[in-house]
């Protein structure tokens, strides 16, 4: 069997694959997790540590409610009970959905901690959020084996997800 050498191509592509097998529900949580960081920032008077504790809520919920119904789904499609290993698989893949809070979580923290204020804190995680999309994008259609134009064309798509999201922000202000 021939060996492959490891090009920066394919190691990036083995470590973006490796750090969520569940690409969807990673690049889904990050949406939900940039709208809900956008959102609050239209609260007033909004504290860093409020805005930490209830973006690693919004993520936990989300987590829990599509583990459960994957739970369910699976159960009405097979026609049998649920067996608590399909429960344990159902969280260790929807993972990733809460697991892409944790980028957006730590200018939080660090507003909680008093390195910046609240409202500069709900910006930078915002901005996270859309870094996030842009970086998902880049490392997908690395991965995926695109050129630098199919790259640049699918971060601009992830960007654009992004930016509609603080888009929606501004317009509702």
């Amino acid at each position: 069997m021939a060996t492959q050498t490891l090009t920066p191509k394919r190691f990036a592509s083995r470590v973006a694959g490796k750090r969520a097998p569940n690409l969807a529900g990673a690049i889904y949580g990050t949406i939900v997790a940039t709208a809900v960081v956008a959102g609050l920032g239209e609260r007033e008077a909004i504290s860093a540590r409020r805005g930490l504790w209830i973006l690693l809520a919004s993520g936990v919920f989300f987590w829990v409610a599509h583990v459960y119904a994957s739970v369910v789904a699976q159960r009405v499609k097979e026609h049998r009970s649920t067996r608590r290993a399909d429960v344990t698989k159902a969280f260790s893949h929807e993972w990733p959905l809460f697991y892409s809070t944790l980028p957006l979580a730590v200018p939080l923290a660090l507003g909680w901690l008093g390195v910046f204020g609240g409202h500069v804190a709900l910006g930078v995680a915002t901005f996270v959020g859309v870094l996030t999309l842009v970086a998902w994008g880049i490392a997908l259609s690395r991965r995926e084996g695109y050129g630098l134009a199919g790259i640049a064309a699918v971060a601009s798509i992830n960007a654009t997800v992004g930016l509609m999201i603080v888009g929606l922000k501004l317009a509702i202000r």
